[in-house]
């Protein structure tokens, strides 16, 4: 039996489509440099989902209040403004480079105390430092160390250019490695947009859990990244270089 005319161009149709699937080229991989507050870029991302659950945003902001600390580093001619995490009672976590050459660490929290800060350690191959206090935390942190599903909903957490605490939602697009550091730990890769003043703040999940932790901004697209909380928990079992105090060049 003949093909219509109709048919005809529906079968043209689909050829051409199989064709175009056949074709397309694998993505090509981004290098990923720099650290937090710098752009970086990363492994182009894969898809995620439109319609992922929703998130109990409300519950979330919450959680991250107490949890979430504005960072103030003054040392080695500079002043820089960042988020800490509260993970133990006297116990902060924050990037590397937000208290690189700090002689002192003033903390804010939300309710308007403040508190002076001790640096006890530095990871080496992360972006992360971990900071004794000198006063009890409000909250702390739950870890959640397992691999996030990429496509999952996630919140960050911090003190955006300083300012007042805010929580934004997006996804975790994929873990990206980081070239020419082979010993780093792959970085998530978040749709969310990040803002000076929001490195060292939490990555949570829809439970109000740390899943990472953000420390830059990717150059092509504005997502931000963060380490996971899998590389906190290294941290904090004492894979890191230790260092009393900061050292300026």
């Amino acid at each position: 039996m003949k093909a219509t005319p109709l048919q005809l161009r529906w079968i043209c149709l689909a050829s051409a489509m199989l064709a175009l699937c056949g074709c397309v080229p694998s993505p090509t991989p981004v290098a990923l440099t720099g650290h937090a507050n710098t752009n970086t870029s990363v492994v182009r991302a894969a898809d995620v989902s439109d319609d992922p659950p929703s998130l109990r945003v409300a519950s979330v902001e919450r959680a991250a209040r107490g949890m979430t600390v504005r960072v103030r580093s003054l040392g080695c001619q500079h002043l820089g403004t960042a988020s800490a995490v509260a993970v133990g009672p006297r116990l902060l976590v924050t990037n590397r480079h937000v208290v690189e050459g700090t002689t002192t660490l003033e903390l804010n929290f939300w309710d308007g105390t403040s508190a002076r800060a001790q640096l006890e350690s530095v990871s080496v191959a992360d972006d992360l430092a971990l900071v004794q206090v000198s006063t009890r935390l409000p909250a702390v942190a739950t870890l959640v160390t397992g691999d996030v599903a990429q496509g999952s909903r996630v919140l960050v957490a911090g003190y955006p250019n300083g300012g007042r605490q805010a929580v934004s939602n997006g996804a975790l697009i994929e873990y990206a490695p980081l070239e020419g550091q082979p010993d780093a730990t792959p970085v998530m890769r978040l749709s969310i947009t990040i803002e000076p003043g929001n490195s060292g703040g939490p990555v949570l999940n829809h439970a109000g859990d740390v899943v990472g932790v953000v420390f830059g901004v990717e150059t092509a697209t504005g997502y931000g990244l963060a380490v996971p909380a899998s590389a906190v928990e290294r941290l904090m079992e004492g894979d890191g270089s230790r260092s009393a105090s900061a050292v300026c060049s």
